[in-house]
């Protein structure tokens, strides 16, 4: 076992997410036929989101059988767990998914009020890569983001 306390809690908390142990949510993201649901404890994406806070309040969330009910049709399955597992971890990483653009990924982060969505947006600001895909400059100008918009 590892005696870095820091990477101990890191494992722990990916372990909980991989293992869905006492899990009080469950996210339904894509839409057909890209569906997956994922299983996830609404005390920890509480405290990483506002957006989830909200969601998963009383007057707002959908239960059945004392499970929270949340469907997010307009995120992909692989953008979501990318979020899902920084959520978790801390960890942010898209190495290996090459289907998966950086915009995409930005735009799902920013909807659901991640940090991560700024790291993101510097990082597209400081390399220009916001410009790589024919897909991400409409998607760019779709969402009206004003600050990638202005790089071109």
């Amino acid at each position: 076992m590892n005696n870095d306390p820091i990477l101990n809690f890191i494992k722990d908390f990916s372990n909980l997410l991989e293992n869905s142990e006492d899990f009080d949510v469950k996210i339904k993201v894509g839409e057909e036929p890209n569906i997956k649901e994922f299983k996830v404890h609404s005390y920890i994406l509480s405290a990483r989101s506002v957006y989830f806070k909200t969601a998963f309040s009383p007057p707002w969330a959908r239960r059945e059988n004392g499970i929270i009910i949340f469907n997010k049709p307009n995120i992909s399955p692989s953008v979501f767990e990318i979020l899902i597992n920084y959520v978790y971890t801390g960890i942010f990483t898209s190495t290996g998914k090459n289907e998966i653009s950086l915009i995409d990924i930005f735009i799902a982060a920013d909807e659901i009020h991640l940090d991560i969505a700024q790291k993101i947006e510097r990082y597209l600001l400081k390399t220009e890569s916001a410009w790589k895909f024919p897909k991400d400059f409409i998607a760019i100008y779709k969402y009206d983001f004003t600050d990638l918009i202005n790089l071109h």
